[in-house]
């Protein structure tokens, strides 16, 4: 898997680039850049997870990838000149630095990393195609635990993931009915991989009996 940008950069950049803004605090459930719209910044993640989705032509909202800190987000567009391709929300509460496009340009030219950032997104290209296949495929229990596993990330049975999507939510980025993935969730929560509110919250308990779900032949 790819490494992360803060890995990829170094810390003496990332600390460099941490420089050019504040930083801004979002709550859980926030946009912070939309597909289709213009790179005007880049956004640093300090601290917190995101999620990245893409829709499609007949509106169909699809899971990218799940971002946590020593991230950038949205610099293909600014590099590019190309309008954004995904959207990006918080999936917990998040802080970010907000780098105007201008500064960034800047920065990258006077540090020489061009070539390192389109090879970072290269690698990124093929996680999330391959992300796109996992969703795409093998049935709903399966898509749902493949989607489930990456939105909880390095969750365990000791430090349980709270999800902060609704059942509707969860059955759009997998094109499955929501009754569907209802009862996916009542059998698992039945077997304790998870527990669920009345008001649609999830808590993942249990990532390792969800990922062998999802990997299983």
């Amino acid at each position: 898997m790819p490494t992360s940008h803060r890995e990829a950069l170094g810390e003496n950049r990332w600390e460099a680039l941490r420089e050019l803004a504040p930083v801004r605090f979002r709550a859980a459930q926030s946009e912070l850049l939309r597909q289709d719209r213009a790179g005007t910044c880049v956004m640093l993640l300090e601290a917190g997870r995101v999620m990245v989705t893409a829709t499609g032509p007949l509106g169909r909202e699809q899971l990218i990838a799940v971002r946590g800190s020593g991230e950038i987000l949205g610099e293909m567009a600014v590099l590019t000149g190309i309008k954004r391709s995904a959207t990006v929300r918080t999936l917990t509460s998040c802080q970010v630095h907000v780098i105007p496009a201008d500064e960034f340009r800047t920065f990258v030219d006077e540090h020489g990393l061009l070539q390192p950032l389109l090879q970072h997104s290269y690698g990124r290209i093929r996680e999330s195609e391959q992300s796109r296949l996992e969703l795409a495929t093998g049935s709903v229990a399966v898509r749902l635990a493949c989607l489930l596993t990456r939105l909880a990330g390095t969750a365990s049975a000791e430090t349980p993931a709270r999800i902060g999507l609704r059942q509707e939510a969860l059955a759009q980025l997998i094109g499955a009915s929501r009754n569907a993935v209802g009862n996916a969730l009542k059998e698992w929560r039945d077997r304790g991989w998870l527990t669920t509110t009345p008001s649609g919250g999830i808590t993942v308990t249990d990532i390792t009996a969800l990922y062998d779900h999802a990997t299983a032949p």
